[in-house]
């Protein structure tokens, strides 16, 4: 289809639903994980059905807490005790332009890492916090859920205050009505105290 708007599928809070199937790019939140895929199935009996949607998020193995990426078919029967809070059609539009923004692989100031890895995690139980590390440094293909709201970006730089801009994003959240909207931003300046959490996707898991 041609999606020229963005488009929400599904949102639990305010209990929209919309019947069939889709294709394009989804983004979806659920619980603290979120979902990439480019297919969805909502049918008449209020199930939905992902199949090999990039899953991202933070579990614990071993008593250790690590991000991680993983390709995984998703199905969700009774959606009243789901932990699937929303999932948007990203128009054309914005996909568009993210897609001309993106800097080249080569671009030779750039760390693109093997393997997914967590950046930052505030979590009540658990905290990584690695930006002053990577203070000044260009990280490509981080994933950051926020409060409120999603950022898919090209790229994040932690400035000299120790916070996070991501370039090139695709911000998905709610308003000050709880309407989930979709933005596309050159750059966005988060202090990191509205930070939950960071991943940055390694080339590999993004190459299966």
């Amino acid at each position: 289809m041609n999606n020229l708007t963005d488009f929400v599928l599904y949102d639990s809070l305010n209990k929209k639903i919309s019947y069939g199937t889709y294709t394009g790019s989804i983004i979806s939140k659920c619980e603290d994980k979120i979902i990439f895929s480019d297919n969805m199935t909502i049918s008449n009996s209020d199930e939905i059905s992902i199949s090999h949607g990039l899953v991202i998020g933070f579990d614990e193995v071993n008593n250790k807490t690590n991000a991680f990426s993983r390709k995984s078919n998703f199905t969700w029967k009774n959606l009243g005790e789901s932990s699937l809070e929303y999932s948007v059609l990203i128009s054309d539009n914005i996909v568009d332009h993210y897609n001309r923004e993106q800097f080249t692989d080569d671009f030779p100031f750039t760390i693109n890492l093997l393997h997914t890895a967590g950046l930052y995690l505030n979590h009540a139980d658990v905290e990584i916090n690695h930006l002053d590390f990577f203070k000044n440094e260009i990280l490509k293909n981080p994933v950051s859920l926020i409060e409120n709201g999603i950022i898919m970006a090209d790229r994040v730089v932690i400035n000299e205050m120790g916070d996070p801009v991501f370039y090139d994003s695709i911000i998905v959240g709610r308003d000050d009505k709880d309407e989930i909207k979709v933005s596309y931003e050159t750059f966005v300046n988060v202090d990191d105290k509205n930070v939950l959490y960071i991943i940055i996707l390694g080339i590999e898991e993004l190459k299966e």
